[in-house]
């Protein structure tokens, strides 16, 4: 993930990581300690914001239940609402009966 992430999203991060790493990689003799630490802090981020991101996607799909469950009964009580209402007015404009 991190590897597509620097190549997409972050072309000067693959440049720095091919361009000048591997080769002072191999001019240390370090092999693959750079690399690898590279790697891992730019893999790390990406990781994170994944996390966070997936995590978040669980706590709106929790709120969304939530919502869900209230609307159902927030439509019942809305539509009865609008039945009394329209009772009331008919009682008030057509039958002429003042409550």
């Amino acid at each position: 993930m991190g590897v597509i992430f620097a190549l997409s999203f972050c072309p000067v991060s693959a440049a720095l990581f091919f361009g000048s790493l591997v080769s002072v990689a191999l001019m240390q003799k370090s092999g693959f300690s750079l690399p690898a630490i590279y790697g891992i802090g730019t893999g790390l981020p990406v990781l994170i914001f994944s996390l966070l991101i997936a995590l978040g996607v669980h706590k709106v799909a929790a709120a969304y239940d939530k919502i869900a469950a209230f609307e159902r009964w927030a439509r019942r009580v809305t539509g009865g609402l609008f039945i009394a209402v329209g009772v009331y007015f008919c009682l008030i404009y057509i039958f002429g009966i003042y409550l």
